[in-house]
């Protein structure tokens, strides 16, 4: 049987972890240690840790910024230093890595994987000078919208199926990638299709975007060719816990054909 992992992320602002309570009318996010949220999911035995930092580009070997933007990217550099020292779960990181001296700066850390955005899908050069750094280190996202590439540099192609920019990405050497469609946030659950195409080519493939309940990690493990699933707002909001989001995908591995 296939294996499937449910990777937790937190969310990183000015040094601080997010959580999220219900108001009703909305959430409200509240500041939390985040190295004390990834001693948590480590805990309750997660295999690997997603940590994002929502602060924009880092600025590595320069001084900080104080009260801007650019100083919070700094205090999250600090936090992951203290998690990869703190926890020995593997951590995947992503968020502001746009040039290769701050991916081999993070990698330095202890990090065990770094999650490339919206630079994977628009440097083809600088993903080619990553998987040059470590292979299994680099995960490229790729985000889509009704099985077609938001936008991609790779080649001068106007309109692409994501699967066909995963084939190139795979051809550079990339062998781990994070797929989302952008309109997954606006409710009714994960769509899939463009994940499963991405992992028929033989990469390891994780689910982001929309998954909100038990149902859709279980959606999610039942997919064909989906290694995993990115659960963030709903571990934030304590929606369901850890061992039960493992539950869930273990039920929907077996419904897998």
């Amino acid at each position: 049987m296939s294996s499937f992992t449910v990777y937790p992320a937190i969310e990183l602002r000015g040094g601080m972890g997010l959580r999220y309570e219900n108001l009703g009318m909305g959430t409200r996010a509240n500041r939390v240690d985040a190295v004390k949220l990834a001693q948590e999911f480590e805990k309750a035995g997660a295999p690997f840790i997603h940590v994002f930092n929502l602060d924009g580009p880092f600025l590595l070997g320069e001084s900080e910024h104080s009260g801007s933007v650019l100083a919070g990217a700094n205090k999250n550099l600090d936090v992951i230093t203290a998690m990869a020292k703190t926890v020995k779960t593997p951590i995947q990181f992503g968020g502001g890595l746009r040039d290769i001296n701050s991916i081999t700066k993070v990698l330095a850390l202890g990090i065990k994987r770094v999650a490339l955005g919206n630079s994977a899908m628009r440097s083809p050069e600088l993903v080619r000078n990553a998987v040059k750094l470590s292979p299994d280190a680099i995960v490229a996202a790729i985000d889509g919208k009704n099985g077609m590439c938001v936008s991609q540099e790779w080649v001068k192609v106007k309109e692409m199926r994501v699967e066909e920019l995963a084939r190139h990405m795979r051809t550079a050497g990339v062998k781990n990638f994070i797929y989302q469609d952008v309109q997954s946030d606006a409710g009714g659950g994960p769509a899939l299709e463009g994940a499963k195409r991405i992992g028929e080519l033989g990469v390891n493939v994780i689910a982001a975007g929309g998954i909100n309940t038990l149902e859709d990690i279980k959606a999610c493990a039942r997919t064909p060719g989906v290694s995993g699933a990115l659960v963030g707002k709903a571990f934030a909001m304590s929606t369901f816990n850890y061992a039960q989001a493992v539950e869930a995908a273990a039920a929907g591995l077996k419904e897998r054909k």
